[in-house]
């Protein structure tokens, strides 16, 4: 299992507990921390925990800022052949990873993830919304096994892969993915599309179960805005890599499409916030598929991957 962190020292060390404590052999996985350029007490925090579980725990550096880098790092030291990522405030539920290693074992199966339920450290909004819940990293669809295809794939707190997956495709894009305040995502997206292209199964596994924080400074507009519009830039530099100007096209009226439904809800304080939201993520859409394609290389599928792509 792999814990990528930066400057969480306040929850690193329930979550490592918390990661250990799972129902599952432990001569049978180990957990790597990754501290990933920390300048709080995360190092010391980190190797704390490492010399009370030396049996089962060692930490990583990863200098080079961005969650990209530190999951890929964490790939290259990791020793099993299933690799897990879980985030630093995250809580695994009962037979968490039983049910990602069962389904990882199973034939074809290359990716596979689980529920994410939110902790809200503070009392919600009166305008909150569940429409909001996904840009907060929760997830659930439902209580059965379900394969996925683009763009539905496990949420990037909570995925497994086989190790054979970064063999054949490659490391995470640095390109997505956090990095200090920026808040681009989706390195594990489309980590996941390079997989789904290359005939790879990707499992929705409902046992998998992790419980998140969610502090109060995400349950502002403000946060919620810039985190909608980092959302589609990070879909941008996807549908590009994978798509070009067909992808662009195709994500551009997928956004615009979202936008014109928020002008037709009611007048209320959440339909004045998402629809703010939107249209802030129209355009970092805009501003992402500009970025994109003067910067972002295309992706080159291995040979003798199938010529199949989301976009008709």
């Amino acid at each position: 299992m792999v814990v990528c962190t930066h400057n969480r020292s306040t929850y690193l060390r329930q979550a490592c507990e918390a990661i250990l404590a799972v129902d599952y052999p432990s001569d049978r996985f180990e957990l790597l921390v990754v501290d990933n350029a920390s300048t709080d007490d995360t190092p010391q925090v980190a190797a704390q925990v490492a010399r009370q579980r030396p049996d089962a725990v060692r930490v990583v550096n990863a200098p080079v800022l961005g969650l990209s880098s530190a999951r890929n790092t964490g790939v290259k030291h990791a020793r099993g052949e299933v690799i897990v990522f879980v985030d630093d405030d995250a809580f695994p539920g009962p037979g968490w990873l039983r049910a990602l290693a069962g389904a990882l074992s199973e034939d074809g199966v290359l990716v596979a993830g689980g529920p994410v339920e939110p902790i809200f450290e503070g009392e919600l909004p009166s305008w909150f919304s569940e429409r909001f819940l996904a840009y907060l990293s929760a997830w659930e669809i439902g209580p059965e096994v379900r394969r996925l295809t683009y763009n539905e794939y496990p949420r990037g707190n909570n995925i497994g892969f086989r190790r054979e997956v970064f063999e054949r495709f490659g490391t995470f894009s640095t390109h997505l993915g956090r990095k200090g305040r920026s808040l681009l995502s989706c390195e594990e997206t489309e980590m996941c599309l390079r997989v789904e292209r290359g005939g790879g199964t990707i499992l929705y596994v409902p046992d998998a179960r992790i419980r998140h924080i969610t502090p109060t400074d995400r349950l502002t507009p403000e946060w919620l805005a810039r985190r909608f519009s980092a959302q589609a830039r990070s879909e941008a530099i996807i549908e590009w890599r994978h798509g070009g100007f067909k992808g662009l096209r195709q994500g551009w009226l997928r956004w615009k499409e979202f936008a014109k439904h928020a002008e037709l809800y009611p007048v209320g304080a959440f339909e004045a916030i998402y629809l703010q939201c939107m249209q802030r993520a129209l355009r970092g859409y805009s501003r992402g598929s500009l970025t994109a394609a003067l910067t972002v290389p295309r992706y080159r599928a291995p040979r003798g991957t199938p010529k199949w792509l989301p976009w008709k």
